[in-house]
């Protein structure tokens, strides 16, 4: 079978290997669709070590397809299921696994190999997250779940309730998500970016108020949208300090701050203390997803909840995926389905 492999930054290859057989427990999934995203061509770009552990690695984490073999005590996947793929589970064995939050694990491995033809799943993930996919719902709409799912799970952690205001900070691709996540929740959803596009995207997916970064008057502004008070909660989803230090400077009193967008490790941000402290701000990190979070993304995207098209443009071969990253690593571009 074909199959991309990471190097190193900016090497991957396509690569032949023999097709993979099931062990007890795990399943192959063949290719219908898997995603290009934002992380995988960070990862391309600087190398990922909690994305991909040790290199060699195989690449790509999005992913649905069909079930072509199983493994012996599979019982909850027969041979030609449509299925969505995640990339993590609970290995039922440490704290974190027993108590809701594998993604917390020591000893978490998160799951490649979306860019190849065939893709073993381990048997944790077969016993605790892998899902069906209804056959009106498109392999590329499914493989969406991964990301989606994150973002259900920042607006759980933050206690989002109906009528809340929440302003999202960065208009990408996962505030269009973070919309969706937000707005099924029954939030009114504000979005801070610079992008005029981007922005212009974000209310088509649903935000009820855009504000360009570039305006002057960001904090009056923001401010009189949310009640005069600023947002409920503010999601920091860019990833830059400063826009962590503007979260914590936009949202209400006794409001909360999700940092969604990942730092580089060692990287600090000098906080306003006295206005954390005095204006009782609690600020909460959020990573990655669980089982509950993925299968309330899979609802979502098969009862048609989210705009999907907003999110995917276009197809790239697997084989193609060498050259269709080195052409982009530099780019913001939208998702694109990665086809055999």
């Amino acid at each position: 079978m074909k199959r991309i492999v990471y190097h190193g930054p900016r090497d991957i290859r396509l690569e032949e290997a023999p097709k993979p057989d099931p062990g007890p427990g795990e399943v192959v999934v063949k290719l219908g669709a898997a995603l290009t995203c934002g992380t995988d061509f960070k990862a391309y770009r600087q190398g990922h070590p909690v994305l991909l552990g040790s290199y060699p690695s195989p690449f790509g984490h999005e992913l649905a397809g069909t079930v072509a073999s199983i493994g012996r005590g599979v019982k909850s996947a027969k041979e030609g299921d449509r299925v969505v793929v995640a990339n993590s589970a609970p290995m039922d064995e440490c704290f974190w696994c027993t108590h809701g939050q594998n993604h917390l694990c020591p000893e978490l491995k998160l799951h490649n190999g979306a860019y190849a033809e065939f893709d073993l799943v381990p048997a944790n993930i077969v016993r605790h997250n892998l899902h069906p996919l209804k056959a009106s719902v498109p392999f590329e709409v499914g493989a969406l779940a991964e990301p989606l799912s994150t973002t259900i799970h920042a607006a759980e952690i933050m206690d989002v309730r109906e009528g809340d205001t929440a302003l999202v900070i960065g208009a990408g691709p996962m505030c269009v998500m973070l919309v969706h996540a937000l707005r099924a929740r029954g939030a009114r959803v504000g979005v801070l970016g610079r992008s005029k596009d981007n922005i212009a995207t974000t209310k088509i997916a649903g935000a009820e108020a855009t504000f360009s970064s570039l305006d002057g008057r960001i904090d009056e502004e923001v401010r009189a949208w949310a009640d005069g008070r600023g947002p409920d909660h503010v999601f920091e989803a860019v990833g830059k300090t400063e826009t962590h230090l503007q979260a914590v400077d936009l949202v209400r009193a006794g409001g909360n701050v999700c940092l969604f967008g990942g730092c580089a490790p060692g990287t600090t941000a000098p906080l306003d203390v006295h206005r954390i402290h005095y204006k009782q701000i609690a600020i909460h990190g959020v990573f990655h997803h669980t089982p509950p979070h993925f299968r309330e993304a899979v609802r979502l995207l098969s009862e048609g909840k989210v705009r999907t098209e907003l999110l995917v443009s276009g197809s790239v071969k697997l084989a193609d995926i060498p050259a269709f990253f080195a052409a982009n690593a530099d780019r913001s571009i939208p998702k694109s389905a990665v086809l055999a």
